[in-house]
């Protein structure tokens, strides 16, 4: 229903996101940055990951699940390999840090792998992939998550939805992909319940690992492709759960309850400088090139034009920095107290 939404301009929304976690204790600087991540979704139209997860964050910082005094401060196991304990803080401020020092580290040596290990939710992966694009690099960053999935074959949450992003730079336009490895983020499912929405029947499964199209009695999601996505799945929490921070899947801190209690969640981000293999501009253009000829390929009956990942979220975000972004009166109402 048009009067359950309500739609803000991205400004005015970050202020109100930024003035809820300032009362929450948070410092403005790390507000800022926190409100800047999930604004970034909203405009690319990834609600489930935008100001929709202030109040959560919220919660936990009262509660005590969120170390709001970590240290930045990363272990160089190796010359171009590091490590973050982010003690059990903020993961969009470890995140940020994280992908920014292999970003510098790239920079200098050509890569970087930069783990993080004990953070919380950071987000949305694209952000920080984004760094790497707006750097000139190539950026992939993967998280595990605690569980919500069912693993293929079977009935019971084992694995989280795991999302990895990757971007590309072109001479002109990006590619920029940021996916779980579930049919959709858990997140989605939130949001329909937020708007009191039905769902695909494909998204999720009830307490008996039946599909159902009813977001409010969905306890897990599926993997995409079925056994490819959860094959997927399995490789992103070998990468960050099982490499860096020892612990996976059922034996993640949960996201919504245990609020008092530190998460464990493990971030991968690996950063390439791709000008190592030839100069800048040669493999920008080479991209830009690629990017083109996509979009000239003939089309499939219904199909307006071969898009390329991150194309749609880029259209949102140009309408939605015009027109303002679309928020559930419920979380606006949250907000606005």
């Amino acid at each position: 229903m048009a009067d359950d939404i309500v739609v803000v301009k991205a400004p005015v929304l970050k202020k109100m996101a930024v003035k809820k976690l300032t009362e929450a204790s948070m410092t403005a600087e790390d507000a800022g940055t926190v409100a800047d991540i999930l604004i970034f979704a909203d405009l690319r139209g990834v609600h489930s990951h935008g100001v929709l997860r202030v109040e959560h964050y919220a919660k936990r910082i009262r509660s005590g699940g969120i170390n709001l005094k970590m240290k930045l401060k990363a272990k160089m196991l190796k010359p171009t390999v590091g490590l973050l304990d982010a003690q059990g803080g903020m993961g969009h401020i470890a995140a940020k840090y994280a992908m920014g020092e292999a970003i510098k580290i790239a920079g200098k040596k050509g890569m970087a792998l930069m783990g993080v290990k004990n953070a919380s939710h950071c987000g949305a992966l694209a952000y920080y992939a984004r760094m790497a694009i707006d750097a000139k690099m190539a950026g992939m960053v993967c998280v595990n998550t605690d569980k919500c999935m069912v693993p293929f074959g079977g009935s019971k949450s084992f694995f989280g939805t795991n999302p990895f992003a990757f971007g590309f730079p072109g001479k002109k336009d990006s590619i920029l992909l940021d996916m779980a490895t579930s049919e959709v983020a858990f997140g989605k499912i939130l949001h329909a319940r937020e708007k009191n929405i039905k769902i695909p029947d494909n998204w999720g499964v009830d307490a008996g690992g039946n599909k159902c199209s009813d977001p409010h009695k969905v306890v897990s999601v599926v993997p995409f492709g079925g056994p490819k996505g959860y094959g997927v799945a399995v490789m992103v929490e070998a990468l960050t759960g099982l490499m860096i921070g020892g612990v996976f899947g059922p034996h993640l801190m949960e996201m919504y309850g245990s609020y008092e209690k530190r998460r464990n969640l493990s971030n991968f981000f690996f950063v390439i400088d791709p000008s190592v293999f030839g100069a800048q501009p040669s493999f920008l253009a080479t991209t830009q090139k690629m990017i083109d000829e996509l979009h000239a390929q003939p089309t499939a009956p219904g199909t307006e034009k071969v898009l390329i990942p991150g194309e749609i979220e880029y259209r949102n975000m140009e309408r939605y920095k015009k027109e303002g972004i679309p928020v559930p009166r419920s979380v606006y109402d949250f907000l606005s107290k």
